[in-house]
């Protein structure tokens, strides 16, 4: 499966979601309803971190699934953090802000899945004081 979803630990804070060789938008639509019924499930703040490590390809119309984002978005999702994406999914996300700004007000770029951790953990200790 080009896109695997899963919970990254045991208190169900943090998705993590590993996109590998070539994916699509239908992919990216399951994944949404996937992370639906996973932030449904808990009643608490959930992070999730996209990882494209392994990624080769960006399908063009990604940008449809910005609506979807959109009207399905949960009030507990806090952070979307993506770790190595490339230049046209980062830019396509930036459009997909107008598209999408509640879905997409809390994305992250980063390099390392290290650093993915380390924003999570800075809000985590904001929240927390």
């Amino acid at each position: 499966m080009p896109v695997s979803m899963d919970w990254d630990n045991p208190e169900k804070t943090i998705i993590w979601v590993a996109f590998e060789g070539v994916w699509g938008a239908d992919d990216i639509y399951r994944m949404i309803n996937k992370g639906i019924s996973m932030l449904e499930s808990v009643d608490h703040p959930v992070d999730s971190i996209f990882d494209f490590t392994h990624s080769t390809f960006s399908p063009k119309n990604l940008l449809s699934t910005a609506e979807k984002m959109e009207s399905e978005l949960k009030t507990n999702h806090r952070l979307a953090i993506l770790v190595k994406a490339n230049i046209y999914i980062k830019s396509l996300l930036k459009v997909a802000r107008v598209f999408a700004p509640q879905a997409l007000a809390n994305l992250h770029f980063v390099g390392t899945i290290d650093q993915a951790y380390a924003i999570i953990s800075q809000q985590t200790d904001h929240v927390l004081s």
